[in-house]
């Protein structure tokens, strides 16, 4: 007996009814049809807890449901946030120097990000769509391809986090276009939004390939600030050991105006591409 429910006559198909589901949650069928309608039935905390314990979610699938649900409820959803954060957020960002360490907006665009983020992450441009944000370089530049070493790890997750973060924002035309450029752009996002896949920011290691200093592993975390700053995420990569700390130090003591190289492959493959057929001929006489 699951759900404390008594099983008996015939299914056609397998999982619980929704008269199934209310009952477990403790609340009324007919109140269960309307919320999963979309009505203003202005759903309480405790029933939507309630309702998330009868179909056994997951924490990202339960804030997931709040945020359909009451997205009134979420510090993210309502009054638009700043343009950018707090003075002395932006100040803390540089002050985690030589650590790589950036904001993000509530649309997941990249506000500010310290010097040691761009020269491990290259610059991020707020006036292109592929370079304004984590998830559009991670599907639209390719030179993000080649420097995160597990990319589809990191991209099939950074999809689901973005899915969940954004969950009560399907009207929002910032996010609406975002998703629109890269589902018509790239075929591993359109399959893996097509999912439906939720997730929590993890704490979890990232190898980055930098063309200048080699591979350095980090540890990654995505931290969110109180009060005023709310609407803001702060990610922020520690070097998980003694050779990722001192390729990150001598990457950092480098001059400012070092800008992200490709790896070798992919700069071999880059320059391959770009020879001219003229010097081809030239160099094979």
């Amino acid at each position: 007996m699951a759900f404390g429910i008594t099983p008996g006559g015939r299914r056609r198909t397998a999982g619980l009814r929704r008269e199934e589901v209310a009952q477990a949650a403790g609340i009324s069928a007919t109140w269960y049809v309307w919320l999963e309608q979309g009505r203003d039935v202005n759903a309480s905390p405790h029933a939507l807890r309630a309702l998330g314990r009868a179909l056994r979610l997951s924490q990202a699938e339960q804030t997931y449901l709040f945020r359909l649900a009451r997205p009134d409820l979420d510090g993210r959803v309502g009054a638009a946030g700043e343009a950018m954060p707090a003075a002395p957020l932006l100040s803390l960002i540089d002050g985690l120097s030589p650590h790589p360490a950036y904001v993000t907006n509530r649309h997941r665009q990249v506000v500010a990000a310290n010097r040691p983020a761009r020269l491990l992450l290259g610059a991020f441009d707020s006036g292109d769509p592929a370079r304004a944000s984590v998830i559009g370089r991670l599907f639209l530049d390719p030179l993000w391809r080649e420097i995160f070493v597990d990319w589809e790890v990191v991209a099939r997750s950074t999809v689901a986090q973005f899915r969940l973060a954004t969950a009560s924002m399907a009207d929002d035309p910032v996010v609406a276009s975002l998703v629109a450029l890269l589902t018509a752009s790239s075929d591993d996002f359109a399959r893996w939004w097509a999912d439906r896949d939720l997730a929590e920011p993890p704490i979890w290691r990232k190898t980055v390939r930098h063309g200048l200093v080699g591979d350095m592993a980090f540890d990654f975390a995505t931290l969110r600030p109180p009060g005023r700053d709310g609407d803001f995420s702060v990610s922020l990569y520690a070097p998980a050991d003694a050779t990722s700390r001192e390729r990150m130090e001598r990457l950092s003591t480098a001059n400012a105006a070092v800008r992200l190289r490709h790896p070798p492959d992919a700069r071999a493959r880059r320059d391959k591409a770009e020879e001219s057929p003229a010097t081809s001929s030239s160099r094979a006489g």
